[in-house]
C-alpha cells in the first residue's frame, strides 16, 4: 500500500469511518512504515488539540440567510441551464448554413473548374443508346463505362 493511501485511511480511522477490510490492510502497513507511523501519531495530536477547542454556537438568523441564499443560487442555476440550451439552437443553425453554403459553393465552384463539353448531351445520348441499360450507372456526368469527359466523339476527330 502506498503511503498516500494509508494516510488516507489514517484520517478515517480517526474519524471512525474505516471499513473493517481496510482496517487489516492499514495495521499492516503501519507496522513496516515509520513515516505513516509519525502521521498517525500527529493526526490523533491534532484531533485531541481540535476537541478542547470550545463549540461556538451560530447566530439563529444565519440558518435562514444560508438557505435564502441557496434558493436564489438555485434560481440562477437553472436560469442559466435554460439559457445553455437556448443557445445551442443558433450554433445547430450556424452549422446547417454553413454546411448548405458549402455544399452551394462547391457545386458551383466544380462545374466552373470542371464544365461539361458543348456536345455533352449528344455524347451521352449516343452511349446511352449503344450501352445495354443494366450496365449503365450514372454518376452524375459520368457513367461506369466510360468518363463522358475524356470520351473522344465524332466533332473532335
Amino acid at each position: 500500500m502506498r503511503c498516500s493511501k494509508a494516510q488516507f485511511l489514517i484520517e478515517l480511522k480517526l474519524d471512525n469511518e474505516l471499513p473493517k477490510e481496510k482496517g487489516k490492510a492499514l495495521k499492516l502497513h503501519l507496522e513496516n512504515c515509520p513515516q505513516c507511523r509519525k502521521y498517525e501519531a500527529e493526526a490523533r495530536k491534532l484531533q485531541q488539540l481540535l476537541s478542547t477547542f470550545p463549540v461556538r454556537e451560530f447566530p439563529s438568523w444565519l440558518h435562514n440567510s444560508i438557505l435564502e441564499e441557496t434558493v436564489k443560487h438555485e434560481r440562477k442555476r437553472m436560469l442559466n441551464r435554460y439559457i445553455v440550451r437556448w443557445q445551442t439552437i443558433p450554433a445547430l443553425i450556424a452549422i446547417v448554413l454553413s454546411l448548405i453554403g458549402g455544399w452551394a459553393l462547391g457545386k458551383t465552384a466544380y462545374i466552373r473548374v470542371n464544365p461539361l463539353p458543348d456536345n455533352a448531351s449528344v455524347i451521352y445520348s449516343n452511349q446511352v443508346s449503344q450501352t445495354d441499360s443494366l450496365n449503365l450507372v450514372v454518376f452524375g456526368e459520368s457513367t461506369l463505362m466510360e468518363d463522358l469527359f475524356y470520351q473522344i466523339s465524332e466533332d473532335y476527330k
